[in-house]
């Protein structure tokens, strides 16, 4: 993934995060070899000339145990990036019947390399 950071560990240098954008876009969800379409939202922060970008679905608990889902899914963006979907446990009967993914927080060094994985952004962010 081209201009993906790794989370850095801490500086000296601290920055301010702005929120800067919130959008919801399709992928498709690959929990074992099956692909499903899914929508997904990220929010974005800017954090200095960085972005990071969270990501997060909802998903209906008895899909996902039909499915065969445990705890983590690959969630496949329109631009073919993947990203690592996780659910705090299994999904079992007794949870909401609504589960909530999440993945970790990714970085971006600049606003292309945002933009290049979530185009659903545009191009309109700061």
């Amino acid at each position: 993934m081209a201009g993906y950071l790794a989370d850095p560990s801490p500086s000296k240098e601290r920055h301010i995060m702005t929120h800067v954008q919130n959008v919801d876009g399709q992928g498709q969800l690959l929990i074992g070899e099956r692909l499903s379409p899914m929508t997904y939202h990220v929010a974005v922060e800017r954090r200095g000339p960085r972005y990071r970008a969270t990501v997060e679905m909802q998903a209906p608990r008895d899909w996902l145990i039909r499915q065969g889902f445990q705890t983590r899914a690959i969630l496949v963006l329109a631009s073919g990036d993947r990203i690592e979907m996780e659910h705090d446990g299994p999904v079992e009967v007794s949870d909401s019947i609504s589960i909530v993914l999440q993945a970790a927080a990714l970085d971006y060094g600049d606003r292309d390399a945002l933009v290049a994985v979530f185009p659903e952004l545009g191009e309109n962010i700061d």
